[in-house]
């Protein structure tokens, strides 16, 4: 939340003509609070993957074995253990099986694809206007230069007003610089800040 203000504020003292190219951060947020977590539980990853694999393994305090221990037969005691041991040993080996599942389904829901096309639109959206933004500050930093050559010149007439106005021409180009510099910055933040959330809450 405290970045999503931040970027609020730097919306609101930017140019005016700057603000429908911000990424659209809040939207984003939005979508991801609505995509499937593939962060498992402890009570999924552990216990309810062993229980699944050793529905039909007897585990070494089952009531079978406790008659078995009961009478002395030690041999059946031993061979229970090792089935215990041998399928808790596979359990890694089914797990990722089920991550990767659900990998798949996260990657066809609605949610997830709303939130990737919203995304790619922001990217398409925010390099775009930075690209015209660039072209535009080569021309006007070429006119700059050649304003300040015309001034040198021994026959100008009125320099000291054409001083002025190149002094402010100067301040506003520098001015509009530090603007698409805190432009980039922010959108590069967002972008970074959206795609970490995303791997927070999906697990993915």
């Amino acid at each position: 939340m405290k970045f999503c203000k931040n970027l609020q504020r730097i919306v609101e003292i930017s140019d005016p003509a700057y603000s429908p190219f911000f990424v659209n951060y809040r939207m984003l947020k939005k979508l991801i609070k609505e995509l499937p977590s593939l962060v498992p539980t402890e009570e999924s990853s552990s216990k309810g993957s062993v229980d699944a694999i050793l529905s039909d393994e007897k585990r070494p305090d089952s009531p079978e074995l406790f008659v078995q221990q009961q009478r002395g037969d030690n041999t059946e005691e031993s061979k229970a253990a090792s089935r215990f041991a041998a399928v808790v040993a596979d359990v890694p080996n089914h797990v990722p099986e089920s991550v990767e599942q659900r990998k798949e389904e996260l990657g066809k829901s609605p949610g997830e694809i709303a939130f990737f096309k919203l995304l790619h639109s922001e990217f398409r959206k925010a390099t775009f206007f930075f690209e015209k933004a660039q072209q535009e500050f080569v021309i006007r930093e070429e006119r700059v230069r050649e304003g300040f050559e015309i001034i040198k010149q021994p026959n100008s007439i009125m320099v000291n007003e054409k001083w002025s106005l190149m002094a402010k021409t100067i301040f506003k180009l520098y001015r509009d610089l530090l603007l698409i510099e805190t432009y980039a910055i922010m959108a590069y933040c967002a972008f970074s800040k959206i795609l970490k959330k995303h791997d927070k809450v999906t697990g993915h």
